[in-house]
């Protein structure tokens, strides 16, 4: 459970990170671009006197000086209109369009919503205004920060999704190695002690007592068996669903508590359905497990199953103490457990079961505080 509270902390610490770094880049860059606009519109008030120098110089006027400074601007778009608002002159806009009236309106629209004007006064009555908008530089540095915020975030997401999928395919790698060393392991000493109880048998000795020591030899194997098939793809054929979860809850029900009561709700005809016998019913006495650890006394276990016309619907429902609203994707992770003993891989193996091997669905359907949780699985025919 630790596990998944460190790694919510560090998707937190990295969003934090990347909104202060986008946050320190929006003040920043805010700040420069006060700067630029204070410099541009010395520049403009630069060119306004350039313009009222040239419009009331006489011919002995030496020009050349006020007709420099008007010939540098090359990146701030100016408009120059006379006292009635007719645009007289311009600078900087697109070449292409100025001939189109609607656009130098527009332009001068714009140009009066971004910045107050400038006035050139002619002497008298007569004055001139200047209209200037925004350098294409000064706009590209407005929307810098939020370009710059989105590359940060998506490329947080993209390192994050890179990293999850290699720690899972890592992970995948070793649950399959740690089962089918697990398998073998086991293996020889089975075959050992399938031989002692031939002894056994033929000593003469009780046969009940040899008899049950069979049937956890027997259930040996078969978890074994199931050890081995993690990693490969197992066999699907047409199975009896009804007999598969009433030998898995009688098997619960002779092992469990006496203060649990294992139930059976399941329609009185065979259910066929294409599974692994041997994996699925891994997976419902898992469940059956999980739900028999969360009863603290005594309680009810039930197993309903219920045929549709895509596929076939399991429940398994409990009296137990419940899941957390919070918890219900969290508890298929591997290494989620609330025991103190236990690896927190029933769960985990028990989704890969369904989901990858038997393309079905399972789920924390609903869960009531210290009443009822139900897990339910989706199979398809």
């Amino acid at each position: 459970m630790d596990i998944y509270s460190k790694k919510q902390r560090w998707k937190q610490i990295l969003l934090l990170a990347a909104i202060m770094i986008g946050v320190g880049s929006l003040w920043y860059t805010n700040r420069l671009v006060n700067d630029i606009e204070i410099t541009e519109r010395q520049k403009v008030k630069t060119w306004a006197e350039a313009i009222r120098i040239m419009n009331s110089a006489d011919f002995d006027t030496d020009l050349a000086f006020p007709f420099s400074v008007i010939e540098s601007n090359t990146h701030i778009p100016v408009i120059l209109t006379d006292s009635e608002g007719n645009i007289l002159n311009y600078k900087n806009l697109d070449s292409l369009k100025v001939k189109d009236p609607r656009y130098l309106q527009r332009q001068l629209d714009h140009a009066r919503l971004e910045n107050d004007s400038l006035v050139i006064n002619l002497g008298g009555d007569e004055y001139q205004n200047i209209f200037y908008r925004d350098s294409v530089l000064i706009r590209k540095l407005i929307l810098f920060p939020y370009v710059q915020l989105g590359v940060i975030i998506l490329f947080i997401l993209v390192s994050y999704i890179a990293f999850s999928v290699s720690r899972k395919a890592e992970q995948n790698e070793v649950w399959t190695g740690m089962s089918k060393e697990t398998a073998h392991q086991l293996g020889t000493p089975i075959s050992s002690l399938m031989g002692w109880m031939e002894l056994l048998r033929q000593s003469n000795l009780d046969s009940s007592m040899v008899s049950e020591m069979q049937k956890d030899a027997s259930r040996l194997e078969k978890i074994t068996d199931r050890f081995s098939k993690i990693g490969s793809k197992p066999s699907l054929k047409v199975s009896d669903l009804s007999r598969i979860l009433k030998e898995s809850l009688e098997y619960m029900r002779v092992r469990g508590p006496e203060s649990i009561e294992y139930l059976l709700d399941i329609p009185e005809k065979p259910i066929r359905v294409k599974l692994n016998e041997t994996l699925f019913e891994w997976v419902i006495e898992n469940l059956c497990k999980n739900a028999t650890d969360a009863i603290e006394g005594s309680g009810r276990v039930i197993l309903h199953a219920v045929e549709t016309e895509t596929g076939v619907i399991i429940d398994v429902e409990d009296s137990g103490k419940g899941i957390a609203k919070s918890k219900f994707r969290t508890i298929f992770k591997p290494g989620y457990t609330t025991k103190k003993r236990g690896w927190g891989l029933g769960l985990s193996l028990s989704k890969r079961i369904i989901e990858s091997y038997h393309h079905g669905k399972i789920f924390v359907l609903s869960s009531d505080p210290n009443d009822s949780t139900v897990m339910r699985i989706i199979l398809k025919k």
